[in-house]
């Protein structure tokens, strides 16, 4: 209740493992609304924070309990709106705020964002092109699975039919290489999950001797069916298996190509029929222009942080906004005076483990760099088959040109020295786009 007696309107979001930070978000919406945590206490994140979280706000638990008693719980909060910040939050916040009737993704264009076989299929019936996709359920038939195998046009993309940070996800160049990937899968504990395999998107010639990679994301806010894209995020080159070694606001593109990916991720969302909430669409440059790699139902991560080193821009703040259905003022990408980027220090392929790691107080000396984050400490276990979120580092901050990001980048590698336990058997799929050219990794 604010001090002038006006009920303050109120946002759920949901809080776990992977989430944003509590207090970030707290600190976001102090201006803006109230909010209400919505865990489940069998994630032991959530249960972790829930003591804190009832601090900031009433917390409704969710584990255990089906999606009409757990709605009857937060309409007694009376809220005004719901977001979601993970993939895993989609399809549940959807039920939720359609049980409520309160604006967000519906029900079908949630299951179009969390999975890649369903978006694909509803991409391709909206006109948009798009590659080849073959579906490889859970519980796979050898014989039919080795058929597959054989007769795809390679190289392919491995990748879980619902998934994030390019978890279990692999550039395949042969059939024997994707067979060796999947017999790899089939021993994990949570191997066993739906797959999609997918024609990979040719590169345009020379990419990989650019300074930076030759995709983009293309963040959009949607209110009322209209579609404000708010920031285009330019990446560097990736490490193996497709994993993230660092992003920036905003990307080096201009003229037509910044157009051209911008239509791109309009006419795809266009295609997915979304009307509200937080879309996070990425595009890659090919031979044949502009084509939509996947379409995520929530911000890039790390793009607010960006965008407020990039341009003092408080992008939770106005997703809250955005949430209640208030208007957001974006009417094309937000004019940054800087360049903010996110950098992450990835493990080599075989890495197993983290033996010693030497440098921080360099890497934190380095020009425009604000925060260093420890993400694996020594002797913790490391597996970069798990995806992007297996960096040992990552490096926030702001520089004045573009050509600075690829400098810091490089003394990253130069001044953090990291030793590694390795298990060079175990190294499953390929490379197809190697790391930026001076990287080293011990």
């Amino acid at each position: 209740m604010s001090s002038g007696g006006r009920r303050r309107p109120v946002v759920v979001v949901p809080h776990g493992y992977r989430s944003l930070p509590f207090l970030q978000l707290a600190a976001a919406a102090a201006p803006v609304c109230d909010l209400v945590w919505l865990v489940r206490s069998d994630d032991p994140k959530a249960a972790h924070d829930a003591r804190v979280l009832r601090r900031l706000g009433p917390v409704v638990d969710a584990a255990g309990r089906d999606g009409a008693a757990v709605a009857a719980d937060v309409a007694g909060h009376r809220p005004n709106g719901v977001v979601a910040f993970r993939d895993d939050d989609l399809v549940p916040m959807a039920d939720l705020a359609e049980r409520l009737g309160l604006p967000f993704h519906s029900l079908a264009v949630a299951e179009r964002l969390a999975d890649k076989a369903v978006q694909r299929r509803a991409l391709r019936d909206g006109g948009l092109p798009t590659p080849g996709v073959w579906e490889l359920p859970a519980e796979r038939d050898r014989v039919e699975t080795a058929a597959l195998v054989r007769r795809l046009p390679y190289p392919v993309v491995l990748k879980p039919r619902r998934g994030s940070g390019s978890r279990h996800t692999f550039v395949c160049g042969n059939a024997g290489e994707l067979a060796g990937v999947l017999s790899w899968l089939d021993g994990e504990p949570d191997g066993s999950e739906p797959m999609v395999v997918e024609e990979y998107l040719p590169s345009c010639p020379d990419a990989e001797l650019g300074r930076f990679a030759d995709y983009v994301s293309v963040e959009t806010l949607a209110v009322g069916g209209r579609f404000h894209h708010f920031a285009v995020t330019g990446r560097l080159h990736q490490a193996p298996s497709l994993r993230e070694t660092g992003f920036f606001v905003p990307s080096d593109l201009g003229g037509a190509e910044l157009a051209g990916v911008v239509a791109s991720a309009t006419a795809a969302l266009e295609a997915l029929g979304v009307d509200n909430g937080a879309l996070h669409t990425e595009v890659k440059l090919t031979p044949d222009g502009p084509r939509v790699i996947e379409v995520n139902g929530r911000l890039g991560g790390g793009v607010a942080e960006l965008l407020t080193e990039a341009a003092g821009a408080d992008l939770l703040a106005t997703c809250l906004r955005a949430a209640l259905g208030q208007p957001v003022d974006v009417a094309g990408p937000i004019p940054c005076d800087r360049i903010g980027f996110r950098l992450f220090l990835q493990p080599p392929p075989s890495a197993r483990r983290v033996r010693a790691i030497e440098g921080l107080e360099a890497v934190r000396a380095l020009p425009g760099v604000t925060s260093v984050g420890l993400h694996v400490a020594p002797g913790e276990a490391v597996d970069p088959r798990q995806g992007s979120r297996a960096f040992v580092l990552v490096v926030v901050g702001a520089a004045s040109h573009h050509g600075d990001v690829v400098a810091i980048d490089r003394q990253l590698y130069d001044v953090a020295r990291v030793t590694y336990d390795h298990d060079h058997r175990a190294q499953v799929g390929r490379d197809v786009v190697p790391m930026a050219q001076g990287r080293a990794v011990a």
